[in-house]
């Protein structure tokens, strides 16, 4: 993606609509533009202590989305049904072996070709800041149940070390990244029910809604 200019941060933040940006993989412009975002609100806002953990969560947020595409593209280009229990896991074991490898941004290009996006809408007002991540792959059965399960379990925890080491799912990694999310907010004090992951119209959707204290 391009690298935001300063002066369009600058304008964004001056009127209430929202900034919105498509984008196919990883890249160093994204992580650029996310600091610069995140940062500049947190200044406007006075949350300065916020930046550095919504970054996390916001590009966790991503992540999982660019993840989701680029399985889906894997097993198209492995001949595996995605809908086949037997085939999901194998095919998901071998997902996770390219990750570790170093190669999960390989897909990006067939991405783009395909547009298998993710798309972030950042609104912002006086009472709050939303964050908006989407998707455009359709869940398999079992994927929305795994999601909702780290949402529910990570509330009884405060530490990520202790909910891999009892809830770990040696399967896939978006349960430890949804847990995180919500240990992170709860150690900061935010309300966690204002986080949650639905699927909805062929995309999967991730919203974040931070309050703002007045005065």
């Amino acid at each position: 993606m391009e690298q935001l200019l300063s002066s369009q941060i600058e304008d964004w933040l001056k009127t209430p609509g929202p900034l919105e940006f498509t984008t196919f993989g990883a890249s160093k412009n994204l992580d650029e533009n996310l600091v610069q975002l995140l940062d500049s609100l947190a200044i406007q806002y006075k949350i300065e202590n916020l930046s550095a953990i919504l970054f996390t969560i916001v590009k966790d947020l991503i992540l999982n989305g660019f993840k989701a595409n680029f399985k889906r593209l894997f097993f198209q280009e492995n001949q595996l049904d995605i809908q086949s229990p037997a085939d999901y896991e194998l095919g998901v074991r071998m997902y996770k072996s390219l990750i570790l490898s170093g190669r999960g941004n390989a897909f990006e290009p067939l991405a783009r070709e395909k547009n298998l996006y993710v798309r972030v809408k950042i609104e912002h007002g006086d009472t709050q800041i939303k964050f908006d991540i989407r998707n455009n792959s359709m869940l398999v059965r079992g994927e929305m149940q795994k999601i909702r399960n780290s949402l529910l379990h990570a509330q009884n925890y405060n530490d990520i070390m202790e909910y891999y080491i009892e809830r770990g799912d040696n399967s896939e990694g978006e349960g430890i990244g949804i847990a995180l999310c919500i240990i992170l907010l709860k150690g900061e004090g935010l309300p966690t029910d204002q986080f949650r992951i639905y699927h909805e119209d062929g995309e999967t959707i991730a919203q974040l809604n931070i309050p703002l204290k007045k005065g």
